[in-house]
């Protein structure tokens, strides 16, 4: 990349001067996050500078960065989903008080303890990611719901579920082995 010559640097920083501001602009009504737009914009247009050799710039140059930006954005959301999903059906697999093998009355979990003992890890977390987990989980909020309640960005929503996924993964097991009722005479 250092052996382009000097005239395609500038040609292409003078593409980037023209059309960034209004790219991110339209990247920002798709995805609905600066920094979520300007990442979608710097992708698209390092995509260019790795192609710019083979690339002909003339009229259709700005439909590209267009359709570069609006599939790069869209790639974002599905992404943003699909994590939403595996989360979400994270969660419910914990919090599934209905094993695929059917114990016996002295290791049943009843739901009572199960929420205890979610409330007790999340009693761990700090304050933004408990305030993150118990709005994703009581209230069912999608990640922009939390993001706009919050005045956060929706990435910093899906670090703190990240994290407070990961809290209840590693943590509840062990609550729920110390608070199952055991039969009398046993």
């Amino acid at each position: 990349m250092a052996d382009r010559p000097e005239s395609d640097s500038l040609t292409f920083r003078g593409l980037f001067e023209t059309h960034a501001d209004a790219l991110r602009r339209y990247a920002y009504r798709l995805v609905r996050s600066r920094e979520q737009a300007e990442d979608v914009v710097q992708d698209v247009f390092f995509r260019l500078w790795r192609t710019w050799d083979r690339i002909d710039i003339g009229t259709g140059t700005r439909s590209y960065l267009y359709a570069t930006t609006r599939s790069r954005a869209l790639d974002y959301i599905r992404h943003v989903h699909a994590q939403e999903r595996r989360q979400m059906n994270h969660i419910r697999l914990i919090a599934d008080d209905e094993p695929a093998e059917r114990p016996d009355d002295e290791t049943r979990v009843g739901t009572e303890d199960l929420a205890r003992a979610i409330e007790h890890v999340l009693a761990q977390m700090p304050p933004r990611q408990r305030e993150v987990a118990a709005l994703r989980l009581r209230h069912q909020l999608t990640t922009k719901d939390i993001a706009e309640r919050m005045a956060i960005s929706p990435r910093t929503v899906e670090v703190h579920v990240a994290r407070a996924t990961r809290a209840l993964r590693e943590q509840l097991p062990a609550l729920l082995a110390d608070r199952r009722p055991v039969r009398d005479g046993s």
